[in-house]
């Protein structure tokens, strides 16, 4: 009889610990939400952030073929609006300026008649700007800020180990609907809760061709990831101090990365702006 009731004991004790591994291994998406906006900050220190000012360096890397650069970057924001300009020092690209002003992405020429492939990305893909995922935390856009207005579809809650960090990833799916085409993940420490990488994917499936679109004979990859690191508490809030978006794309022309860094010196919290002052036009 004691025999007995010290197996049931065991096997008790075992599901119990099963039990409590497995609702770690999985959250849900509400869960994970509320967890994270707790780790950036108390809700009155969310409420009172205004504007976030970032001052940092800027880092550039491309990959086949190789070339390196880099020099200053301010990141601004409010809950409405975006102001990322990095400098690179480089006569072929000399700054990369990314914008959403007034309900509109802004996305100047890097050069005369052309973006960079940062600015192309964006532009083809809208929803990055617009439901203001670009930036994660570094931005008061940043949507889990205010889910009543932007309403996406948040699916998952389960983790993935990436550079040996466990991670719980949730499926962003804005209220205007997805796309099978392009898919949006966010990924959480899943000690502290911080927002630490999005992936932006765009994949083209191969297809019979038509007239005119020979091309997608083959399959594109184009990855848009963006990996935040280096958090720190400034006046209440967890924020970022680096930045890092890799661009990778591989099709018909062959495989190419692009890595733009921002390394944050130094946050501003509640600056005065001045009226206007989110606008890529000098002229105002």
């Amino acid at each position: 009889m004691v025999r007995s009731f010290f197996i049931a004991s065991v096997f008790i004790g075992i599901f119990a610990l099963l039990a409590v591994d497995l609702r770690g291994q999985n959250l849900k998406p509400d869960e994970i939400v509320s967890r994270h906006l707790a780790a950036f900050g108390s809700p009155e220190k969310r409420a009172a952030a205004k504007t976030i000012m970032a001052i940092a360096t800027s880092e550039f890397e491309a990959i086949n073929p190789s070339v390196k650069g880099g020099g200053r970057a301010v990141v601004v924001s409010d809950p409405n609006n975006l102001w990322f300009v990095i400098t690179l020092n480089s006569r072929e690209y000399p700054f990369e300026k990314i914008g959403y002003f007034d309900g509109k992405p802004s996305l100047p020429f890097s050069t005369a008649g052309d973006r960079s492939l940062l600015g192309a990305y964006l532009a083809n893909h809208s929803s990055i700007l617009g439901e203001g995922l670009f930036g994660g935390v570094l931005s008061l856009r940043w949507p889990l800020f205010k889910l009543d207005s932007r309403k996406p579809r948040l699916m998952g809650g389960g983790t993935k180990k990436i550079d040996d960090r466990k991670l719980y990833v949730l499926d962003y799916v804005p209220s205007g609907g997805g796309s099978s085409e392009f898919t949006i993940k966010l990924y959480f420490d899943a000690e502290t809760f911080n927002h630490v990488r999005t992936e932006y994917r765009f994949e083209v499936m191969p297809t019979d061709a038509t007239f005119g679109q020979q091309n997608r004979r083959a399959s594109a990859v184009a990855v848009l990831t963006e990996t935040f690191s280096e958090f720190k508490a400034v006046d209440g809030l967890m924020l970022p101090h680096y930045h890092r978006a890799e661009l990778s794309t591989n099709g018909n022309t062959g495989a190419h990365k692009n890595i733009w860094g921002v390394r944050v010196s130094e946050y501003r919290l509640n600056q005065a702006l001045q009226p206007g002052f989110f606008t890529f036009d000098t002229g105002q």
